[in-house]
């Protein structure tokens, strides 16, 4: 279930849900605060809370830390 926090991929990027409503979400960056996109339909976006971590974890930035 999608809702405030989730990690999502919507248009194959990663953003996390900044608000949720019943069928709509606003998105903005995994890290940050701001609102990238407003009034996604929740039937378009997928969580993928554990395919953003692989992906972070694989990062250069991750293993820079």
């Amino acid at each position: 279930m999608v809702g405030k926090g989730s990690i999502v991929k919507y248009e194959n990027c990663y953003y996390r849900v900044t608000r949720a409503t019943k069928n709509t979400v606003n998105l903005g960056p995994v890290f940050g605060n701001k609102v990238e996109h407003k009034g996604i339909q929740k039937s378009e976006v997928v969580e993928a809370y554990d395919e953003w971590r692989d992906h972070w974890h694989k990062s250069e930035t991750f293993r820079c830390m």
